[in-house]
Parts: structure tokens; sequence; C-alpha cells
């Protein structure tokens, strides 16, 4: 009897360790490599400029995104990565251009990580540009909290929101040694 539990056992650890030692041997690949170089530039405020009108009211939002290094992250699709963090100047959370009621808002974002405006993004538009567009979204708060996509034609017609222009900073040229 003891020996068909350690038969067992051995099946059992033996079948484990099959499905684990990939990621086993991908954590360690990952862990010992080096680390991306440290940037240059590690601070940076990029203000921000949006004018739109609400139902036929212009408003002007004028804010900063600030951008700060935050280590060295490590995930098994990039390996050791610079991790960066942003938030708004204004101290929100994100950029709202109508609070339809306490749990729903129709917001804008920015468009862009804090590695792209650091100059740590080597991604390119399908225009070939060097930039990152805003799009609009539906933020709702709760327990299921999500955020929707909402296009062009829906944000005019069925919230009176239409922007008028998007003045964003460029991005820095960062150096990384």
């Amino acid at each position: 009897m003891k020996k068909i539990i350690i038969i067992i056992l051995g099946i059992m650890v033996a079948i484990v360790g099959f499905f684990m030692l990939p990621w086993i041997a991908i954590g360690l690949g990952i862990f010992f490599s080096p680390a991306p170089p440290m940037p240059e530039i590690t601070y940076e405020e990029f203000p921000f400029r949006l004018v739109y009108e609400l139902n036929g009211e212009p408003i002007v939002v004028e804010d900063a995104i600030i951008c700060e290094y935050d280590g060295i992250g490590m995930d098994e699709g990039q390996g050791k990565r610079r991790k960066w963090k942003s938030r708004l100047a204004s101290g929100n959370d994100r950029v709202v251009l109508l609070t339809i009621d306490d749990t729903r808002s129709v917001c804008y974002s920015t468009g862009a990580e804090a590695s792209y405006y650091m100059g740590d993004w080597s991604g390119v538009t399908q225009d070939g540009n060097n930039r990152i567009q805003p799009s609009y979204m539906r933020y709702e708060s709760g327990e299921s909290a999500h955020t929707t996509i909402i296009p062009s034609p829906e944000l005019f017609d069925k919230y009176g929101i239409e922007i008028i222009s998007w003045e964003p900073s460029p991005p820095i040229v960062n150096n990384f040694n």
C-alpha cells in the first residue's frame, strides 16, 4: 500500500513538473537577464489643452500629464522592461467631459502611455506618425467597473459633445544609459 502511494505521488509530481518546467525556465531566464538601461530623464510634465462643446457651450480643459519612471518590471511577454506611471497634474483620475449620473461619465482619454511621452515607445501609427490618437470612453464605476470606447458620431448624437481641438505636448527625446 505504501509503495502504491509513493508511485501515485511520483506520477503526480512528474505531471505537475512537466507542465511547470517551461514556466520555471522562463521565470529564471527573465530573472537572470540583464536589466534595461536607466532613463536619463525620469520625470517630466506634459501640458495639454482640450477644447470641446457640450450642447453648444464651449469648454476648455487645461491640465498636464505627469510621467515618472517607476523601476523595472518583468513579464513573460517582454522580459525585463522599464516601467512608467502617469497621473494628471490636477489630481483628477481622468478628463471628464460629461457626468451622466453617480456611476457613469463620458471621459476623454489622452491617448498615450507614459512610455510614449518619456521617449521609451517605439510604436508607429498606421499613418506612419510616431504619435497616438486620443479616444472617448464611457466610464462606469461600481462593482463591475469598466470602460467602453465611444465612436465619434455617438459622442455628438447621444451626448451632445463635439471635440473642437486637442493640443498635446510632444514626447521628449530620452537617453538610456
